[in-house]
């Protein structure tokens, strides 16, 4: 939070998937989505998880390589009608 708004927010499962991770468009390249994915990473290690998934985004796809995950697999899920592209990655924990 900045304030009292909210400029992200992120979670992992108990089996290390990564359902949410969000950073607000206001509030771009201010280390935001990199405190998210430290506190994602003590959380993991706290959970005993040997890994990390997630489906990202294309424009996510970046951050998240940056932070050590790998592209596993291309998907092409459909929602209303729209065909949209992402990737499911995975990171291997210490």
């Amino acid at each position: 939070m900045l304030g009292d708004e909210i400029v992200g927010y992120a979670d992992v499962q108990l089996n290390g998937y990564i359902d949410h991770f969000f950073v607000s468009g206001a509030h771009p390249r201010q280390g935001i989505g990199t405190r998210l994915m430290a506190r994602i990473h003590e959380e993991a290690r706290l959970l005993g998880l040997s890994e990390l998934t997630s489906d990202v985004s294309m424009t996510a796809e970046p951050f998240f390589a940056l932070h050590g995950f790998k592209v596993v697999e291309r998907r092409f899920p459909v929602r209303r009608g729209v065909t949209l592209r992402n990737a499911l990655m995975r990171k291997a924990l210490d």
